[in-house]
């Protein structure tokens, strides 16, 4: 804890002496998730982290999975190189204790529970909010440990081009390309991405590379009949090509020269908002997202399926704000199916109503807000979920103050359900409840930003095998703390630089042993200087030791170093480059999957 603690100053000793200089005016960024409705982010008392377009452009990374990793608070787990099945973890929370939302709309898997972040390409996102802690409350299942919610971009303005190819390591190829554009009655955006790459072996002992091939195209479409009337119209389709390794008993991960994985996910989302008063709004919001799965193996018997998922989604939305008291509520309806052939058929249906209030008090620099949600799950009966926040800005001195407390749940997956001689439809969801505390200092005009945030989450009745009836059962315990620094300087306009520190103590309350692949520290640092046409970058990221249960071992720490640069040639046409795993560190984020060693790659892009 130390170690990182001294990483963090070290970084802002590089920069402190420059800070006397003035602050730009920006306006405040608005964000959706806290609350479901728009809000300035400094509203927000829940923890949120915001990855904006502009980061996501200056990293140039095609993949989410890469821009979660420059995260201290987030751990990205991936069995293998680019586009392989990836989940993450959250204040010690696993891949299906996180909901992932996309414009708002669920995408966690009916059978497995978890969503597979590995295929999400980055082109079409406009930005990415991280709310953490217990958000069930107000997205039901899966939101024990936060929402990941991944908002696409939207056209606007005149009619715009953009282009994009790129090459580079592993014979990895990419082209994009979008329309976009927009005037006060309509906007439109659409996109269409190709990603190639030979890859690197899914085994980490194997030779084989295991490619891998996405194609994603993507509508976002809205149109406004009045100031008081929209409607938002978004279609998402993405298929791909993934080539896999297998496990053999005794060895572990070893090169499957013949197991294709070919995946369909699509989305169909629509949302009608209207005003019937100038403070009152309403939308109503239905949305299909599936998936077809084919996994294909000639030379074995367990790696062949085929898997059928989707899930339907209604969600009637209220919000009326009374000046210092906004107030919000609404049902929602769920239906969940998963078809696995020749194994099981099944869904279930979920019905919830739920309500939330924000008070501003003391000139608007004291803001309280509670929740309250009613689940009615189709197996295991009711779930009510609980928060309560608070924000105090002590502006005298440029100071928040945040408390929370909150309760989530998770519903037991259609597998755990269903599954042949494994599942059990008798399973309780799965709880959790939490608090934090935390705070956020301006320095120097806002030139510097230290934050703080200490947090505590116990989670009961977990989803485990048995292994008297080797079945699934509620049988786990688990207990998590852990501390997040955060410190962000620009001592010149064309200078940031960040760094964050997560120390997390998760513990298997049964077991008394650490729950595995969370690892007690992680640190990132970045530089990040752009002057004129010109923007240089770099990250350095350091995971500490994890324990793999898989394995039955450590995991070794590690240190990244990647270094990214830009150059705009003129202002339709720019040029970048990056370098991944700069002095090709071996590593492991899963035990016996590969990862990538050093890496370069180069693009351009058109803008028109």
């Amino acid at each position: 804890m130390l170690k990182g603690i001294f990483r963090l100053l070290f970084v802002l000793s590089l920069s402190t002496p420059a800070f006397a200089q003035p602050q730009t005016f920006n306006l405040p960024e608005i964000v959706v998730t806290a609350s479901r409705w728009d809000e300035p982010r400094t509203d927000v008392p829940q923890s949120l982290t915001v990855i904006s377009r502009d980061e996501i452009e200056s990293r140039g990374t095609p993949f989410v999975t890469e821009l979660l990793r420059t995260r201290s608070d987030l751990f990205v787990v991936q069995n293998g190189g680019a586009g392989k099945n990836a989940t993450l973890l959250l204040r010690g929370g696993n891949g299906r204790q996180v909901l992932v939302l996309v414009d708002g709309v669920r995408v966690n898997s009916p059978s497995t529970g978890a969503a597979d972040l590995g295929g999400l390409l980055t082109d079409d996102i406009e930005r990415i909010e991280i709310l953490k802690g217990p958000q069930s409350t107000l997205y039901g299942s899966e939101a024990m440990a936060g929402v990941v919610n991944i908002i696409t971009r939207k056209g606007a303005g005149p009619p715009k081009t953009n282009l994009l190819l790129e090459a580079g390591s592993f014979s990895t190829r990419k082209a994009s390309g979008s329309l976009s554009g927009g005037t006060e009655r309509h906007d439109y955006r659409l996109s269409a991405t190709w990603f190639d790459t030979q890859g690197i072996s899914a085994a980490r002992s194997g030779t084989e590379p295991d490619g891998y091939t996405n194609t994603t195209l993507s509508a976002r479409l809205g149109y406004s009949p009045s100031a008081r009337t929209s409607l938002d119209l978004n279609l998402r389709y993405a298929h791909d090509r993934s080539e896999l390794d297998d496990f053999e008993a005794g060895v572990g991960m070893v090169d499957a020269l013949n197991w294709i994985q070919r995946r369909d996910d699509y989305l169909i989302a629509l949302r009608g908002t209207i005003f019937p008063l100038d403070n009152y709004e309403q939308s109503l919001g239905l949305s299909l997202a599936g998936q077809r799965l084919k996994s294909e193996d000639p030379d074995t018997l367990w790696n062949n399926a085929r898997i059928n998922t989707l899930t339907r989604q209604l969600d009637w939305q209220h919000v009326v704000d009374l000046h210092r008291l906004t107030l919000s509520g609404g049902i929602a309806y769920r239906r969940e199916a998963a078809e696995n052939k020749e194994v099981f058929d099944e869904a279930v249906d979920n019905k919830a109503g739920y309500v939330n209030a924000k008070l501003r008090l003391l000139d608007q620099n004291l803001i309280l807000d509670a929740g309250l949600r009613y689940d009615d799950h189709e197996t295991f009966g009711d779930e009510l979920t609980y928060r309560i926040g608070a924000l105090y800005h002590l502006r005298a001195r440029d100071l928040r103050i945040r408390a929370n407390h909150g309760s989530g749940f998770r519903a037991p997956s259609l597998n755990e359900l269903f599954f042949p001689f494994y599942g059990n439809p008798d399973l309780r969801p799965e709880k959790s409840t939490a608090w934090d505390v935390g705070l956020e200092q301006d320095l120097f005009a806002g030139r510097l930003t230290l934050g703080a945030t200490w947090f505590q989450q116990r989670y009961r009745d977990l989803i485990q095998t048995n292994f008297a009836t080797f079945t699934a059962d509620n049988i786990g315990r688990a207990r998590v703390k852990g501390l997040e620094l955060t410190a962000a300087a620009r001592p010149l306009d064309t200078l940031l630089i960040q760094s964050s520190y997560t120390w997390l103590d998760a513990l298997d309350v049964d077991a008394q042993s650490r729950l595995p692949l969370r690892p007690r520290a992680k640190v990132v640092s970045s530089v990040e200087y752009t002057f004129s046409a010109v923007s240089l970058g770099a990250d350095h990221i350091y995971v500490s030791r994890r324990f793999d249960s898989s394995t039955g071992r450590d995991l070794s720490a590690y240190g990244l170093v990647n270094l990214r640069g830009a150059y705009a040639l003129t202002k339709a046409l720019s040029v970048y480059a990056r370098i991944d795993n700069l002095f090709d560190k071996d590593y492991e984020e899963a035990g016996d999957f590969g990862t990538p060693g050093f890496a370069a790659f180069g693009g351009l892009r058109v803008s028109l």
